[in-house]
């Protein structure tokens, strides 16, 4: 049985379950590359730009920004004949370094 003081200590399960549907949507390897990129230029980008780093067609990109930016990870605003997408929830990119993290721990 858990004490008062280790409940405290865990994440509350409201907060788990705002949490979940966006982890849920961000653990596919293209949005992960998807968010890896555009955290990596530190700028909005545009969508020839991120299928060429994700090294996926664009309409299979062009889905996966669809899905992020429908669950509120990335922005996309128009500029004449192009969409730029952007990383509007900065907490998202935490997930990157819990992999990075995974990766330098298998690499021991």
């Amino acid at each position: 049985m858990f004490s008062e003081q280790e409940q405290d200590e865990l994440i509350n399960m409201e907060t788990l379950e705002r949490v979940a549907p966006i982890i849920r949507n961000a653990a596919h390897p293209i949005r992960l590359r998807v968010l890896d990129y555009l955290r990596q230029q530190g700028r909005p980008c545009t969508v020839t730009q991120i299928t060429e780093a994700a090294g996926a067609s664009q309409a299979i990109v062009s889905q996966q920004l669809r899905i992020l930016k429908d669950q509120g990870g990335l922005s996309a605003r128009r500029e004449g004949n192009y969409v730029l997408y952007d990383v509007a929830d900065h907490s998202i990119l935490l997930l990157l370094e819990c992999i990075r993290q995974h990766q330098a721990d298998l690499n021991k």
